[in-house]
């Protein structure tokens, strides 16, 4: 016995101040192991995506040279933001960055892609941009990894750890958009075009024009001169709604705007709740939101909102059933607000969102390809 203690118990102090010590290097290793695994998982996912990009291209582009060496090039493009120090004009600036952007992408696209029709080419572009996304989320993860392997931090490898799961969820869905813009599938976002479209039913084309990536078409609903925009389908697109919406809103002398759009929804809260309000619903980086804003406070004009909510992967994965019979009934609120409004007044509705799998003109919900799961389970 030393100081009145056994061996067995002397060991276990001593297995105690070992595990004090050694805790800090196992816990490291755990969440090094755990972190790694997600890293694979999403480089995987970069190079699936890829591998998609490249064989859509191939497939429908007939490009003359291996499109690969082209896109591994353009995993590398960025779009540097303007500086914000001061902030007049800032909003100018972005506009014009995102002007940029847009051409490159379409260069880009027409280069790996020469031959491909022009609701093929919209496709691979978001498709090019969700693996871009995609991709920075990657060599984010793997440079924090990376650093607090070199440097033994534990912090930064807490904080991952407590992100990631989020980080996985949001870019697991992001993936899952990706295949749905491959294949022309409409996606939770094109919920606004898809309104906008039933709108449109018992429409003729010929009378519906084009403003870039935005489609416009005028009919008369009940006493008021109706106007309807949203993104040209089936393609996917966004368009400028902004400068859309802005010279409508001034050539059209428009007393009333009223927008529809996807909406984040809280925790807990239920998938195709459909909700109304006042303002403008258009995310992104605001650009558009700020042109309407502008253009609105030169006028005396109504701005009714109309949203329906879902999650954020709901919104960049492909189109579940729930939203689609949610379009219905967002409609009918759409509807009801033009209704509600004084007579002979004219009326500008926009459909908010991504235009992808959506035709311009919609007859019924059933026209466009919603996950089939989701189908599955309704029926049984």
């Amino acid at each position: 016995m030393i100081f009145g203690l056994t061996g067995f118990e002397i060991i276990i102090i001593l297995a105690f101040i070992v595990l004090v010590f050694m805790f800090p290097t196992i816990l490291r290793m755990r969440l090094i192991s755990g972190v790694t695994k997600n890293v694979f998982e999403l480089e995987n996912m970069v190079d699936e995506s890829k591998k998609v990009l490249i064989e859509i291209s191939k497939e429908k582009g007939k490009p003359i040279l291996d499109p690969s060496d082209a896109v591994n090039d353009y995993m590398e493009f960025f779009v540097v933001p303007p500086v914000d120090l001061d902030p007049n004009g800032v909003v100018k600036k972005f506009e014009k960055l995102l002007d940029l952007s847009e051409d490159r992408f379409k260069y880009m696209i027409k280069t790996i892609a020469p031959l491909a029709d022009e609701n093929t080419k919209s496709n691979l572009i978001m498709t090019l941009k969700a693996t871009l996304g995609i991709n920075g989320v990657a060599k984010q993860v793997r440079h924090n990894l990376e650093l607090s392997r070199k440097t033994g931090n534990l912090q930064i490898l807490l904080m991952l750890q407590m992100s990631l799961p989020l980080i996985m969820r949001i870019v697991r869905a992001q993936f899952e958009g990706m295949k749905a813009f491959s294949l022309g599938m409409p996606i939770g976002d094109g919920l606004g075009p898809l309104v906008a479209g039933m709108l449109m039913k018992d429409y003729k084309t010929e009378y519906i024009h084009e403003f870039g990536d935005i489609i416009v078409a005028k009919k008369h609903y009940d006493k008021h001169k109706v106007f309807i925009a949203r993104a040209k389908g089936p393609g996917a697109r966004i368009g400028k709604v902004g400068r859309v919406v802005s010279s409508i809103i001034e050539e059209e002398n428009i007393d009333k705007l009223i927008t529809v759009d996807a909406a984040v929804k809280l925790e807990g809260e239920e998938t195709g709740k459909v909700a109304q309000g006042i303002g403008i619903v258009i995310g992104g980086t605001g650009v558009d939101k700020w042109t309407i804003e502008e253009e609105i406070l030169k006028k005396d004009i109504d701005v009714d909102a109309v949203i329906v909510k879902m999650s954020p992967e709901e919104a960049i994965s492909n189109m579940n059933q729930k939203i689609a019979v949610a379009a219905k009934e967002a409609l009918q609120v759409v509807k009801g607000s033009i209704l509600n409004s004084k007579n002979d007044t004219s009326i500008l509705v926009v459909g908010v969102g991504n235009s992808c799998g959506i035709p311009n003109i919609i007859e019924d919900v059933s026209q466009i390809k919603v996950k089939e799961e989701e189908i599955e389970e309704e029926r049984s």
